[in-house]
């Protein structure tokens, strides 16, 4: 899990990024690259623009030839875009290297997936939380650098993270799920022992899971030159639309709790709250502490406490934290009470913690866990597709909103886009904790199987 967990930090590196790298080609005093306004914030939206091209090629990839070969592919894309960022010499290198880095962002689902299928079901959700948490310590590192380092030091150092990551990956085994897809069952079993070890209890998991794909591949081979009427109702079925929705809402909680938004112009919220840059740069960093402590706090909790209780109580404590977040800097810029500039602040920490404790975690566990084993290529591609267009949107439009309706009224929008979610959520979220893929798949397409006619099964 640790290639995987240094990739995150690589993809916390390259979302934080425009942090550093926008005040300074933005600054007048610059003798670097300079750039308008405009020109940084499609700088920024550009890593999801190109990441709409990476979610239709990348997840066929990963289907055609396995995970771990993905993982290799992301990690050169990063690396190549920070390699161009180090010597840039032009805006447009500049556009160059975010959108080649673009290309990997459909680690965010692609990772989660990989994770979810590597690891046993009651240690899944902990993986994917450490996996989140090198994601913010990769962040902090870089509100960090930008202490002592150039926006250009950074990128070379970030090269690094990136080095270990594919020298990690290259020790790594395929998955057992990827070799049954392919109908390789001796592999399949050899790689699920070597993973998960040899009882009664993970043989019976492995039973299943070659079964479900023994079944698959039959309705595969009988489905043979498909029309595209036939390809379009296949996504019209409920185990492809549940999922699909599901996702789409849990991907418009991530970005409103301000997941994204916050990694970039966090620096920028505060120096308007508080009119001091330096509370700002530090500010960014205890962002980071303690968003590298909620998801450490979230390995407990995701193991101990369902996924619905914990995406729903901490997502509506977080609506309430935004609403007051919003009539605190409201009050504040209206002169009716002038003192609540360190109460603004700690709302602001506060909602950073609790997000990432509870609502982020869910999200992206649930994200990498319900979508079925033959599915998960188109899939995580329809999905990839609304996921970069939601990150491209809200990159361009924040700023937009936060010079519009200022800093209140961007987070009493995104409040009220996280309270509408989190409602439709509590009455379609299927519980996974604790459940095994394949069961969550059977669940989804409301199938229910019996022991015996599993070992009937495998016995023909």
């Amino acid at each position: 899990m640790f290639g995987a967990s240094f990739h995150a930090m690589s993809s916390g590196i390259v979302l934080s990024f425009p942090s550093v790298l926008n005040p300074a080609i933005l600054s007048p005093n610059t003798t670097d690259i300079s750039v308008t306004s405009d020109e940084a914030s499609w700088i920024t939206s550009s890593y999801g623009v190109t990441g709409a091209i990476g979610f239709l090629t990348v997840p066929a990839f990963m289907q055609k030839y396995g995970r771990k070969a993905t993982q290799i592919l992301m990690n050169v894309f990063v690396g190549v875009g920070f390699i161009m960022l180090a010597f840039a010499k032009n805006v447009a290198t500049l556009y160059v290297a975010r959108c080649v880095q673009g290309m990997s962002m459909c680690a965010i689902y692609v990772l989660s997936i990989i994770i979810a299928e590597y690891s046993h079901p009651k240690r899944r959700g902990y993986f994917i939380s450490l996996k989140n948490s090198f994601l913010a310590l990769g962040s902090l590192l870089c509100h960090s650098l930008v202490l002592v380092c150039t926006w250009r030091q950074i990128a070379a150092i970030s090269i690094t993270v990136n080095v270990i990551a594919t020298l990690l990956n290259l020790f790594w085994i395929e998955s057992p799920a990827f070799y049954a897809m392919k109908g390789k069952y001796e592999d399949c079993d050899k790689s699920f022992i070597y993973l998960n070890g040899e009882t009664p209890k993970n043989r019976k998991v492995l039973e299943e899971l070659i079964t479900a794909q023994m079944e698959s591949r039959a309705k595969k081979e009988v489905r043979t030159n498909k029309t595209l009427s036939q390809i379009c109702k296949r996504f019209l079925k409920k185990d492809f639309l549940k999922p699909f929705f599901m996702i789409t809402l849990l991907t418009i909680i991530i970005d409103s709790t301000g997941r994204y938004y916050n990694l970039v112009y966090i620096v920028q919220i505060v120096k308007d709250i508080t009119g001091d840059n330096s509370v700002a740069i530090y500010c960014s960093i205890g962002v980071d502490f303690l968003s590298i402590l909620a998801f450490w706090s979230s390995t407990y909790f995701i193991t101990k406490f369902s996924r619905r209780a914990l995406l729903l109580n901490f997502g509506y404590f977080s609506v309430l934290l935004m609403f007051s977040i919003s009539l605190t800097v409201y009050l504040k810029s209206s002169s009716t009470v002038p003192n609540l500039t360190w109460l603004t602040l700690t709302l602001i920490l506060l909602n950073s913690f609790i997000i990432n404790i509870g609502v982020i975690p869910v999200c992206f566990t649930v994200s990498g866990e319900i979508f079925p084993l033959e599915l998960k290529g188109s899939g995580t591609t329809a999905n990839g597709i609304v996921y970069t267009l939601l990150y491209a949107l809200t990159m361009k439009c924040t700023p937009i909103m936060m010079e519009e309706t200022g800093i209140e009224g961007t987070y009493g929008i995104y409040g009220l886009c996280l309270g509408i979610c989190l409602v439709m959520m509590h009455f379609i979220l299927t519980e996974t904790k604790d459940k095994t893929l394949q069961e969550i798949e059977d669940e989804i397409k409301g199938i229910k199987r019996d022991k015996a006619a599993i070992l009937q099964e495998l016995e023909s």
